[in-house]
């Protein structure tokens, strides 16, 4: 350290694998692109950010090819996945044409797609896009959800885990 500055930057590589010690859930984002088309991301970037109103968070790296559908959304909705749900995950995380295509799934407020199973949904509304580094913050108020009783699937240093 130097007047109180680091000297080197942060490696991206070596800053993921801190964060990779943080056992996080996982979801898929789904919603409906300016056509209507249905798009989807799986995110381990999800967090609750207020209860009055209530309004979840997660974020979305500018570069993604599901940006865009997710730019000109109106709603989104947050599928949080269950134990056994790791393929699921996988799909929806590689890059496809139509990522729904084969996917058992139902329709939501606005159409928003839904997967079944799930430890939760929630439907939300956007209501605010923040500009972060090099990711859009996507917050939403939660208009809609359900609960089931599966137990949730977690990723942590970079595989997918059950809790024990």
């Amino acid at each position: 350290m130097k007047d109180g500055h680091h000297m080197n930057a942060i490696d991206p590589r070596d800053f993921r694998n801190v964060l990779g010690t943080y056992p996080t859930g996982v979801a898929i984002v789904t919603c409906r692109d300016g056509e209507g088309r249905p798009a989807a991301l799986t995110i381990n970037s999800f967090a609750s950010l207020s209860l009055t109103p209530p309004l979840v968070l997660w974020s979305i790296e500018k570069t993604s090819d599901q940006f865009d559908a997710f730019a000109q959304a109106g709603h989104y909705a947050v599928n949080i996945l269950a134990e056994g749900h790791g393929a699921l995950s996988h799909h929806f995380a590689t890059h496809r044409g139509d990522k729904f295509d084969g996917i058992d799934h139902y329709h939501g407020v606005e159409q928003l797609p839904l997967l079944p199973d799930c430890c939760a949904s929630l439907q939300c509304r956007i209501v605010e896009r923040v500009e972060a580094g090099d990711h859009i913050v996507m917050i939403g108020e939660v208009i809609e959800m359900d609960k089931g009783d599966a137990r949730p699937l977690v990723f942590h240093q970079g595989q997918y885990r059950a809790l024990a």
